[in-house]
């Protein structure tokens, strides 16, 4: 289900495996970026059951330090506040900015720690959407099992 559509990003939701997709077309503006998150947002307040997550930031490269900042600031921790639970985040890189990552990885200053968040990354989306899979089966299993 497509949530949002625009030049720069699309959000969809998927329900097998439950989760829900951002998939940057661009490098979005400070402005872009928080509108994105905040449709997300909204969308996971009327849907406060989906912990599952994918963002593809292959073709727009990496988000810059103040939007990384406000995500770890002000965003997950109202994710939180509606989630009240884990969730899982797959990240997926193209192959040249996970190259320059590890190539150029210097020790940046410490955001805040968000221990609910449960990341992995990736260069290639099916891999990342077999993890979220994975994570979610495994998820259920372990709530059944406790039944």
């Amino acid at each position: 289900m497509v949530i949002s559509e625009t030049c720069f990003a699309s959000i969809t939701y998927s329900r097998k495996p439950e989760a829900l997709f951002i998939k940057w077309k661009t490098k979005p503006d400070t402005q872009q970026f928080v509108d994105v998150y905040w449709q997300v947002l909204q969308f996971v307040k009327n849907n406060p059951r989906i912990c599952f997550y994918c963002t593809d930031i292959s073709q727009s490269g990496p988000f810059d330090s103040e939007q990384e900042a406000w995500l770890n600031a002000e965003y997950y921790p109202k994710v939180f506040d509606c989630i009240q639970s884990d969730i899982y985040a797959a990240v997926v890189f193209s192959e040249g900015h996970f190259k320059a990552l590890v190539s150029n990885y210097v020790a940046t200053q410490l955001l805040p720690l968000h221990e609910f968040i449960h990341f992995n990354y990736f260069t290639n989306p099916d891999e990342a959407w077999d993890w979220i899979a994975y994570m979610q089966e495994s998820q259920d299993f372990a709530l059944s099992a406790t039944s």
